[in-house]
């Protein structure tokens, strides 16, 4: 991260999930390359450009130009057809590129993916491996700082060559058409159709017509929503002061690479590591309504089986449940009063299923924290080699780590998901004699919870649904993740004459992930309404006046209480209930109202 605390530098340091976050959703402005980085881009854009000059010095003497791939050759399987030995035309391959590829479909990203991507290409150009001008780097850093928002359609990319439709439509806003030169006497009236972007409704006082395409976005914690109008890229590059003309390599450095994957990846796991965050809370809020056990949650069992990152949950769990009088009053001195001390498995093995959940997105962070300072483009440029080709081709560009930490990263939250609805479930449909047939054994009526979470009096007996419709909007949404979760990095369809004969599909995969956080963070949302409900219910009752819940748990229960969510008492509305409980799981509040309360 930059030195300055207000800011991000490009090339400065490493950046992180957090540094990119503040970009993409805070605005937070970004400094141009750091001296250091300057440096590194100089040197590897003065080799293209002598390179450049070998090329005309060639073409000057008759002689035939040598080959370098990415400055003047075709791409892909048209790398070997010729060596161009005109400026100009190097140019144009380089605009060809982006006019051929700016192939996309489907909806259009949001903002704060378009922002990720920007700083993420812009970081990954300062490493010094792909030989552009720092005025590159400079205007993508001026579009973030404008707030330039190109429309780039969601759908399109093999994760390799990188993401190149969208990355294509990015730079058909940024960048002009080459104009010809008059030394090389070639003209090839080129296509010069501009890209799209979106500019805010309201700053634009033009008036709206039938052909007006509108766009609408929304803040993932604040609920705002901006109403965008798509209009030429031209006009809205004039506020990052213009378009520019892309040289030799620039184009090719600009649109190889996973950005757009790394960009929507680097979202979804800040977001899977908040829901993870509120999905600890809300296991000691649903254990507190089943007046559960805490020995499940006791380092020992853990540290026999070796598993730290239950050990970890189990710990956040119990400092949650401190003081609560609620649970059953077994702990490591004291006997359980009902025995065998046994919950159901969505509650006695979170720790398990939840520790292997932080494992995975332990290791998904650091692939992808890679791949955000990586350099992804081909060829890469390395000027300490001995022979005078200072090129290396490889493969950077394939989006694999992003694909299968998405991948995974999607599993994992889909199992987080299901044990989640299986305690939902359990709470609905909290019948004693269900949990427990040994009839000396078995629960006192008092611990017991009301069908479907609602107390009804004798006389409206089975006329209140309660909230068992939560648990079955919870199963759908759970539903919809086991589709979602299925690998797409175990899919590869070939393209480019088989030159490009094995792909990652690492958009498709960060895209699925990213559909899979938004249902999860509803089940949990639903799960803390479910978890609310029956602590009221068990508190109400007569006798357990003195019975009080845990120094975290009555944090999150009151914050709850104070965003409106009152007790059930009979059937009524619920979906502004549901919509304030997911603001809560994603601005973090409720999480942030416990860990406060039990520092």
């Amino acid at each position: 991260m930059s030195e300055h605390p207000s800011h991000v530098q490009v090339g400065a340091a490493h950046l992180t999930i957090a540094d990119v976050a503040r970009v993409a959703r805070d605005y937070q402005p970004v400094l141009n390359l750091a001296p250091d980085a300057l440096e590194r881009v100089n040197a590897s854009r003065a080799w293209v450009e002598q390179t450049v000059e070998q090329i005309a010095v060639a073409k000057a003497n008759g002689e035939k130009p040598s080959a370098y791939y990415g400055i003047n050759t075709g791409f892909g399987a048209l790398a070997g057809r010729s060596a161009l030995d005109s400026a100009y035309l190097t140019k144009v391959l380089g605009r060809n590129l982006i006019a051929s590829h700016s192939v996309g479909a489907g909806p259009f990203f949001d903002e704060e993916v378009i922002r990720a991507t920007l700083l993420i290409r812009a970081q990954s150009l300062s490493k010094g491996y792909s030989g552009v001008r720092p005025l590159i780097i400079e205007k993508l850093v001026a579009m973030l700082n404008e707030r330039i928002y190109p429309a780039i359609p969601e759908q399109g990319s093999l994760g390799a060559s990188g993401d190149l439709a969208p990355l294509c439509h990015m730079l058909l806003v940024m960048c002009s058409t080459p104009v010809p030169d008059a030394a090389d006497g070639i003209d090839l009236h080129l296509d010069d159709t501009d890209g799209e972007a979106f500019v805010p409704v309201a700053l634009d006082n033009t008036p709206l017509t039938d052909a007006t395409y509108l766009h609408l976005t929304q803040s993932r914690t604040t609920g705002a929503q901006t109403l965008w109008k798509r209009v030429p890229g031209a006009q809205a590059m004039a506020q990052a002061g213009g378009k520019i003309e892309l040289l030799a390599k620039e184009a090719l450095a600009l649109s190889n690479g996973a950005t757009v994957s790394a960009a929507i990846a680097t979202l979804v796991l800040q977001d899977a590591e908040n829901l993870l965050a509120n999905a600890e809370l809300v296991v000691a809020m649903t254990l507190e309504g089943m007046r559960g056990f805490r020995d499940p949650f006791f380092p020992h069992i853990h540290r026999a089986r070796g598993h730290q990152g239950a050990e970890h949950i189990a710990a956040k769990v119990l400092r949650y449940i401190d003081g609560s009088t609620l649970l059953d009053p077994g702990d490591l001195h004291t006997n359980p009063s009902r025995v065998p001390p046994q919950d159901p498995y969505s509650v006695r093995c979170a720790p398990q299923v939840m520790g292997t959940i932080y494992d995975t997105l332990e290791m998904a962070r650091r692939w992808v924290e890679m791949e955000v300072n990586a350099a992804t483009d081909n060829p890469l440029i390395f000027l300490d080699l001995e022979r005078d080709y200072k090129t290396i081709s490889g493969g950077n560009f394939h989006g694999e780590p992003i694909a299968m930490a998405m991948d995974f990263l999607g599993i994992a939250l889909t199992e987080l998901g299901s044990i989640s609805d299986r305690r939902m479930f359990n709470l609905v449909d909290y019948n004693t004699n269900k949990t427990y047939a040994d009839p000396d054994n078995k629960i006192e009526p008092l611990h017991g919870l009301s069908g479907f979470l609602v107390d009804e009096p004798k006389i409206t007996e089975g006329l209140n649904t309660g909230l068992m419709m939560l648990q079955a909007t919870s199963a759908s949404l759970v539903s919809d993740c086991k589709a979602l979760a299925h690998p797409d990095s175990v899919d590869s369809i070939p393209s480019s004459a088989s030159q490009e004969d094995h792909v990652s599909m690492s958009l498709n995969a960060a895209r699925h992930a990213r559909e899979i956080v938004k249902n999860i963070e509803n089940v949990i949302a639903l799960e803390f309404l479910c978890a609310t409900q029956a602590i009221a219910l068990q508190l109400a009752k007569n006798g357990n006046e003195h019975l009080t819940i845990g120094k975290g748990t009555q944090a999150a229960y009151d914050c709850m209480r104070a965003a409106g969510v009152e007790m059930l008492t009979q059937d009524r509305v619920l979906y502004p209930e549901i919509r304030q409980a997911l603001h809560l799981v994603r601005s973090g509040a409720l999480v942030k109202a416990a860990r406060e309360a039990t520092e």
